[in-house]
């Protein structure tokens, strides 16, 4: 499984999913929060599966036609190939972990709320989702062969970021 299809649904889940349930704990009540936090993170995995099946197919089938454009008589098709069906399998595959890393990572801010309710899930539930992006970052930092605290904090600004945006919501709406 490419690590950029789990990346991205961790990421994102996390960070979208963070917003939602700073957002809704505005109402004040657990099951809103709960239910905006699923709601959003079920869209959210469909749309990164679908985004990410798109895309790489489209890429897939621009590089198909470069080949067959390259190929000697004008009567080739690859689409009836074993490479394609390797090709459509792999597309598949990361759009599904992508969707499944998407809805793996929404649960990390939205657990806390289940268990310790919105006045204390609510601190708990930015710190373990900026726990998560600094691991994140941390991880990617060693693969890439960087500086694994910096990487990590790089990664957690975005959680602050959007924690930040997310709960300023709460002044304009009152």
């Amino acid at each position: 499984m490419p690590i950029r299809h789990i990346t991205r649904g961790l990421i994102d889940g996390s960070l979208s999913t963070l917003g939602i349930a700073i957002g809704a704990a505005m109402s004040g009540d657990p099951r809103i929060v709960m239910a905006a936090g699923l709601g959003g993170a079920m869209a959210n995995a469909i749309s990164n599966i679908t985004g990410a099946v798109t895309a790489e197919r489209a890429d897939v089938m621009k590089s198909l036609a470069k080949y067959e454009k390259a190929m000697v008589g004008s009567n080739v098709n690859l689409k009836k190939t074993k490479i394609y069906e390797k090709e459509k399998k792999k597309i598949l595959r990361g759009g599904l972990t992508d969707g499944a890393a998407t809805l793996a990572g929404s649960t990390v801010p939205l657990a806390p709320f289940f268990i310790l309710g919105i006045q204390n899930g609510l601190p708990v539930s930015i710190g373990v989702t900026l726990v998560l992006l600094f691991a994140l970052g941390a991880y990617i930092g060693k693969l890439s062969r960087e500086n694994l605290a910096i990487a990590g904090i790089k990664m957690a600004l975005f959680g602050v970021v959007a924690a930040m945006l997310a709960s300023s919501l709460e002044f304009f709406l009152k």
